[in-house]
């Protein structure tokens, strides 16, 4: 894998949390860099940078989740270097951050939060294949989602550019929950946060989280719709510190 995939986003100086931030489909750093300010100095904040998107935009994206986060887990456990791993995810961020934590076992993550994202296991309700469709409708349905501001529907160059690592991702995230896969809880407690204005994931869905985990599950509510990462950073890192053991 890249040694590019973790990205400090402050000088690492032997920390001892380190918090893995999982951005949404077809996001990288800079989507998780609000966040990651505002945990300091609580915890380190490193983001996880997916082939397909910025510095590695060359780079094929990966379609196999489990795969894909043997990968992770690995350069997670040898990045931490024996700090107190937490894994965050937001939206379909939260399935790999999931993933991950179950390649991590049998260590155990101290927190894996997960927000504005259905628990793996319940009943998908977004359309499949919609990452095959035209452009027009898969980028309508992208802004919907809440991923792209709407002007960007008037920016084809810079649509072009993002289009493979969000098809591939919206792809690879449905493909791998409606594929039959068994889903063992893990061990780490389990953070769920949801926007009370979040029209695209339903409570219950959310609350599910709770039978993926042997250690405790908790939940927290913010005032916002479903991008939480871009307009309540702020808020989701006091969620986070307050779920902290």
């Amino acid at each position: 894998m890249s040694e590019n995939w973790l990205v400090d986003l402050v000088p690492a100086e032997r920390p001892g949390r380190v918090a893995y931030l999982f951005p949404h489909a077809g996001a990288g750093v800079s989507a998780v860099l609000a966040l990651g300010r505002a945990l300091l100095p609580d915890l380190h904040p490193v983001a996880v940078r997916l082939p397909g998107r910025e510095s590695l935009l060359d780079e094929e994206p990966i379609a196999d989740l489990p795969a894909l986060a043997e990968q992770l887990a690995g350069a997670v456990r040898a990045h931490a270097g024996g700090a107190q791993i937490v894994l965050y995810g937001h939206s379909s961020g939260s399935v790999l951050a999931y993933e991950t934590a179950r390649a991590l076992e049998p260590e155990s993550p101290l927190l894996l939060a997960a927000s504005a994202q259905q628990a793996p296991g319940t009943s998908v309700r977004t359309a499949a294949g919609c990452w095959d469709r035209p452009d027009e409708e898969f980028f309508a349905q992208v802004v919907a989602d809440g991923y792209l501001p709407a002007e960007l529907l008037a920016a084809p160059d810079v649509l072009e550019m993002v289009a493979p690592a969000l098809r591939a991702d919206y792809r690879a995230t449905h493909e791998h929950l409606t594929g039959g896969v068994r889903w063992t809880p893990v061990a780490a407690p389990i953070l769920t946060i949801r926007g009370t204005e979040d029209r695209t994931v339903a409570e219950e869905d959310v609350a599910a989280w709770s039978g993926l985990t042997t250690g405790g599950h908790t939940t927290a509510l913010i005032a916002a719709g479903h991008n939480l990462l871009r307009d309540r950073p702020a808020e989701l890192a006091d969620a986070l510190r307050y779920a902290l053991p």
